[in-house]
């Protein structure tokens, strides 16, 4: 081998190694000095249990509609509620996601519908309860039917239960009390899942009992409610939006950051070099003459050098990928629209559109857990089984700590979720308190709920 071609293999590895220099320094010249914090939405609560709604000029068909009236009134607390005659009553709640309609009709008259010739009990002990519940469902199932302006929606299986007192003015009864035949009715209940913002919905009804040949009718929607009838001869009742019920709002953005770029280590291209230097070696110790000289020998190696600089690429991290929260404000800006989130997640009621608006905030085994627990503290209690949809809600932090298991942070927080649900003609106010601490981890440019401990609830 010639001597000249130990400078030229030394210049030529020495312009491949500042070749690699190079990328390597540009890569890491994207990474900041600093972290910024992208575009956070601040804290801010839902919108109010009854917000004001401007006033559109009325057209000749809403001049012609039954007068709005105010929501339902809050749960009664009179035990000597009796029924003195037949009872008929219906409720059509229309919620963004769900629309839910109601039938009320008293004990005695199921009864004598269902068994003629029997005598009626004075009371209804729970087996009583249980087996009138069960006779009347497989009676109902094509009852009630739900369209909107375009569509006829699936009907869902109704939910029977007894139910104690008025239209307008039931009690709470449990799983092992008797009732009086003359404070007993039976509630039927469908729930259709609707678009948020539904135009129009046409109920039709079916059921039409010995004797009865109308079904009053009072529809809830938002702040407002307002009366109407079906009658057996027409069988329908039909409500219109006339953007009169409030669209939910957005969700909160989920908080992101910058991720620091990683360092792009040309893996591809250092093999390279080291190979042709391996190769060089046993050259010359082999004392072995390349055909043709050593020219085109360094030509190729350092092109297949460039090449390979572009293969096997590997990011190497430099530090944390995430920035450290610290200070209580900066975690307050990711907690609250993370919870918040959690809650509009239940404003949906399909299992699986839940778990997806969940999946936004929440991470990890956490959330199963929390579409768990969350449900039961959002269900009322007693048989119905109603959901409370959460209209306010607000978060603080107390207390900001490194999370001991990896990247993120841990937070003291409290916070107030408040609800009302209307069913069988009146409302039920919910208002829960919570004192936990979360987890907070970062996951491809997000913030994640991870982890949950709940220290304190408190009901009011």
């Amino acid at each position: 081998m010639s001597k000249p071609f130990l400078p030229l293999i030394m210049r030529g590895a020495f312009l491949a190694a500042m070749l690699v220099a190079g990328m390597a320094s540009r890569a890491g010249a994207q990474v900041p000095e600093t972290i910024k914090i992208g575009p956070l939405k601040p804290m801010e609560t839902l919108p109010s249990l009854a917000p004001s709604i401007p006033a559109a000029p009325k057209t000749e068909t809403q001049a012609a509609a039954p007068a709005v009236q105010p929501a339902p009134p809050p749960l009664p607390t009179n035990n000597s509620l009796v029924i003195t005659g037949p009872v008929a009553q219906a409720y059509l709640y229309v919620e963004p996601y769900q629309t839910r309609f109601e039938v009320l009709f008293d004990a005695a008259t199921m009864l004598a519908w269902l068994a003629p010739g029997e005598p009626l009990p004075k009371t209804l002990t729970p087996a009583q309860q249980q087996q009138l519940s069960q006779q009347a469902a497989s009676r109902a199932a094509e009852w009630c039917a739900l369209s909107t302006a375009d569509e006829t929606l699936p009907v869902p299986q109704p939910l029977v239960a007894v139910i104690k007192g008025l239209p307008g003015n039931t009690l709470p009864l449990k799983e092992d009390e008797e009732v009086a035949l003359n404070q007993a009715m039976l509630g039927f209940m469908w729930e259709f899942a609707t678009p948020p913002g539904p135009d129009e919905l046409n109920v039709t009804w079916k059921g039409w009992l010995q004797g009865t040949t109308k079904l009053p009718v009072r529809a809830f929607f938002g702040p407002l409610s307002e009366t109407g009838e079906i009658h057996s001869t027409v069988k329908s009742y039909r409500w219109r939006n006339q953007g009169r019920l409030p669209r939910p709002a957005p969700l909160a953005a989920v908080p992101q950051f910058e991720v620091p770029q990683p360092m792009r280590l040309p893996l591809g291209g250092i093999l390279w070099l080291l190979g042709g230097l391996i190769f060089y070696l046993y050259l010359k110790i082999t004392d072995h003459k390349l055909p043709g000289g050593s020219l085109p020998f360094v030509a190729v190696w350092l092109l297949g050098a460039v090449l390979m600089s572009q293969l096997l690429v590997i990011p190497v991290q430099s530090g944390s990928a995430s920035p450290e929260i610290t200070q209580v404000e900066e975690a307050q800006k990711i907690v609250s629209p993370l919870l918040r989130n959690v809650y509009r997640a239940f404003d949906h009621h399909a299992e699986s559109d839940v778990y997806d608006v969940l999946a936004r905030s929440v991470d990890g085994e956490l959330l199963r857990r929390l579409y768990l627990e969350t449900i039961q503290a959002l269900t009322l209690d007693g048989r119905e089984g109603t959901r409370v949809t959460i209209a306010e809600f607000s978060a603080t932090v107390d207390k900001v700590e490194a999370n001991p298991k990896g990247d993120g942070f841990m937070a003291d927080c409290n916070w107030m979720a408040r609800g009302i649900v209307g069913h069988w003609g009146h409302s039920h106010p919910r208002v829960n308190i919570y004192n936990a601490r979360i987890t907070i981890t970062p996951a491809k440019g997000e913030w994640k709920l991870t982890g949950l401990e709940v220290q304190e609830v408190r009901r009011l």
